[in-house]
């Protein structure tokens, strides 16, 4: 199937016009079956809950025909019989006929319907088929009264008086008894009517407790396997490499975790729980629509052609919106996430105007879309209640004309209607299902593309009995002339490194026709300080986060104890290398929890950490202890007091490898001398790179790196460089007069 699609202008997301439902359903089949057990429970709720939809219509036209209009001719089974009509046709008169005795049958009037209006006439000149139509009457309970008046009908031969006490009566007769006469006549259809309706109640509540058991289990299964693709996405979101994040959005990453998937729980539990029901009850009313009555069920069916067509526009129509409204959703939860997280930025500029004429964009981009939307469904469900309708009046019609005829009996057509009305009733709600179907699918689309993202971050095991070094050869991820290098098992992630680096020949660019970093070579021993300097925008950071593994390069490779990082576990080596940002952030969790991230608490540990970086006396002045809460990004935090939990929560991992990232920028000149102090006696067990414009933090470092348009262009110690009087010196002159 041919796959096109057009790119969303607002937010670059691309929107298909073919949505392909295979993979769609195999990702929801997928979580569904983890829980197959209460698809199982449900199916069988559904096998008894269709019958019980099926036969109360059927029950009904029973009790009309056979209980409140018991009609039908005396029929006389004569060896003529056989002349005139067929065998099967015979059967199918006594099918229902009452013997009587003798050769003397009451056949109802809805038998009559298997034969010929020809065969009915002959049948009644020949005598063996009444002409007048009689009502069955079952052991009445007669007054003096009541009998002198049978006795006289019987007379006159519009009464008639079999064994058991059985009675037909001329239907022409009726109007000679009253109301309340012909109750106590047919008292006993009045006890078989009390019968009918207590099996239908009796009916209906094992009906009710099916259908709460049913959809009781549907919803179970419906919140695990939501549970679980919520689970499966965040992991999967979390395993993405940092390179997929800096060109997806949050708001959309947002927008799949919780909308979409709630957009499928919604699916679950409102489609999936009448959907099998709903498709078994159309199957089933078919089928007894046409053993019932052939004719009148062509009727009907000669409606579902149409029907299809409707739902195929409709599909085809709404499909499209759907997928454009979901689109336009993320689109305004990317802007909001943004607006919302940039407000103080915003009102700094007075920017209020121009961010509200975005917002009015994206805002009438999803109006319009939804507007679209309402159009479809508007024309839908009328369009369905007047198929359903037009059925109903042509059932009524010929219905009316076939009871004249005798071919149709009142429990037929009443049934009839019955079946249509439960026919059309999915029909008629399918535009609000579709609604959800469509966005369900929409939102499955857009969870899937999250899902099959392939750029993740390497896996490994870390069921290894011990430390090891493999020989491996070189990959695709880096050039092929390098020379090969080992690949670092280890048994657990606590293990240590020494903390050597060694870059060679590096190149990487994020676009491939520019480069960020060209031809960068250097190392570091273990214990030793880098500092990395450098104008603004020339690939400090970028290094840092090719060393930290968040980018593989295009050329060259990045040792650390010898050994290629894309080898050394991805856990390993993130528990040997940690950073301090220039902008730290904080979750919304205790203190404690901010600076542990997920490791065992220690208690000594901790302690330490926050007494080294001073962050304990800031506490200590707040009244703070280390379960206070943090507010969302640490908002009443000073920027100070953020980045010194910060650098306590790197100290608290104890690292081999410690980078700062601009670290000390947000700090001011008394707390930054505060940490100096610590930071000193801190690089001296642990290898260290510091990128800083302020150069007098960098000082001390054992060699300064100086990069300038992504290559070195200098390096050495503070004092060489200086002496150099190279690009470090203007940098370092327009700080400071040396």
């Amino acid at each position: 199937m041919a796959k096109y699609g057009r790119i969303d202008k607002l937010n670059g997301e691309k929107s298909n016009k073919t949505i392909y439902n295979r993979e769609i359903f195999s990702l929801l089949f997928k979580y569904i079956f983890r829980y197959k057990r209460y698809l199982i429970y449900a199916i069988l709720f559904v096998a008894v809950i269709t019958p019980i939809n099926l036969i109360i219509p059927y029950f009904f036209k029973n009790v009309i025909d056979n209980v409140v209009f018991k009609k039908g001719y005396l029929y006389k089974n004569s060896y003529e019989v056989s002349h005139l009509i067929s065998m099967k046709e015979i059967n199918l008169l006594l099918k229902k006929a009452r013997f009587l005795v003798g050769d003397k049958y009451f056949i109802p009037s809805s038998s009559l319907r298997y034969l010929s209006k020809k065969e009915k006439t002959q049948l009644g000149e020949k005598g063996i088929i009444s002409k007048d139509e009689f009502v069955l009457i079952e052991k009445p309970v007669l007054n003096d009264e009541i009998k002198l008046r049978f006795s006289e009908l019987i007379r006159n031969k519009k009464l008639y008086l079999y064994p058991n006490n059985i009675y037909l009566l001329n239907i022409n007769s009726l109007s000679n008894f009253k109301v309340s006469e012909l109750l106590k006549i047919r008292q006993k259809d009045l006890k078989r009517l009390e019968i009918f309706i207590a099996v239908i109640f009796l009916l209906l509540i094992i009906q009710f407790f099916s259908s709460y058991l049913q959809i009781l289990s549907l919803m179970k299964l419906s919140q695990y396997a939501m549970r679980d693709l919520r689970k499966d996405l965040f992991a999967h979101i979390m395993s993405l490499k940092v390179s997929y994040f800096d060109k997806t959005p949050v708001g959309r990453l947002i927008s799949r975790a919780t909308n979409d998937v709630e957009t499928l729980n919604e699916f679950f539990s409102s489609v999936m729980v009448t959907l099998l029901q709903d498709i078994l009850i159309m199957l089933g009313i078919a089928v007894m629509m046409f053993l019932v009555d052939l004719k009148l069920a062509m009727i009907v069916i000669a409606a579902v052609p149409f029907m299809i067509g409707l739902l195929v526009l409709f599909r085809m129509k709404a499909r499209k919106v759907y997928l454009l409204i979901r689109t336009k959703i993320s689109s305004l939860n990317s802007f909001l996430n943004e607006t919302i997280s940039g407000i103080r930025i915003i009102k700094i500029f007075s920017a209020e105007d121009k961010n509200y004429s975005k917002f009015k964009k994206h805002n009438l981009s999803l109006f319009d879309a939804q507007i679209k939307q309402l159009y479809v469904m508007a024309i839908f469900r009328p369009l369905i209640s007047f198929l359903r309708w037009i059925t109903i009046a042509f059932i009524v019609y010929w219905g009316a004309k076939g009871i004249v005829q005798g071919k149709v009996s009142y429990g037929i057509l009443v049934m009839f209607i019955a079946y249509i009305e439960r026919f059309f009733s999915p029909l008629n709600e399918i535009s609000e299902k579709f609604d959800i179907m469509q966005s369900a699918a929409a939102a499955s689309e857009k969870i899937l593309s999250v899902l099959k993202e392939s750029d993740t971050e390497r896996l490994e095991t870390d069921n290894f009995n011990s430390i090891k070094i493999q020989s491996i050869t070189s990959n695709n991820n880096y050039d092929k002339n390098h020379s090969d290098s080992g690949a670092l098992l280890y048994s657990d992630s606590s293990k240590k490194l020494k903390g050597r680096i060694e870059v060679k020949d590096l190149y990487f660019s994020y676009r491939s026709d520019e480069w960020v970093l060209r031809d960068i070579s250097f190392s570091v021993e273990p214990g030793q300080t880098l500092a990395i300097v450098g104008r603004t925008g020339v690939g400090k950071t970028t290094l840092i986060n090719l060393i930290m593994g968040f980018y593989i390069p295009q050329k060259g490779e990045i040792l650390i104890d010898g050994m290629r990082i894309d080898k050394i576990p991805l856990n390993i080596l993130r528990r040997n290398i940690v950073s301090v940002m220039q902008d730290p952030y904080l979750f919304s969790r205790t203190i404690k929890e901010n600076i542990t991230m997920g490791l065992e608490y220690d208690e000594k540990r901790f302690f330490e950490a926050i007494e080294t970086v001073g962050l304990r006396e800031f506490m200590e002045k707040r009244n703070y202890n280390e379960n206070e809460m943090v507010m969302e990004r640490g908002a009443t935090f000073s920027a100070g007091e953020r980045q010194l939990i910060s650098f306590a929560r790197a100290l608290y991992v104890n690292p081999s490898i410690l980078i700062l990232d601009e670290a000390t920028s947000s700090i001011d000149s008394e707390t930054e001398q505060l940490i100096q102090n610590a930071l000193e006696k801190l690089v001296r067990e642990r290898t260290s790179i510091v990128i800083a414009h302020r150069l007098s933090t960098v000082k001390k470092a054992n060699k300064i790196l100086v990069i300038d348009d992504g290559k070195v262009v200098e390096s050495g110690t503070h004092s060489q460089l200086i002496e150099n009087r190279g690009l470090y010196y203007r940098l370092y002159s327009l700080q400071f007069a040396y």
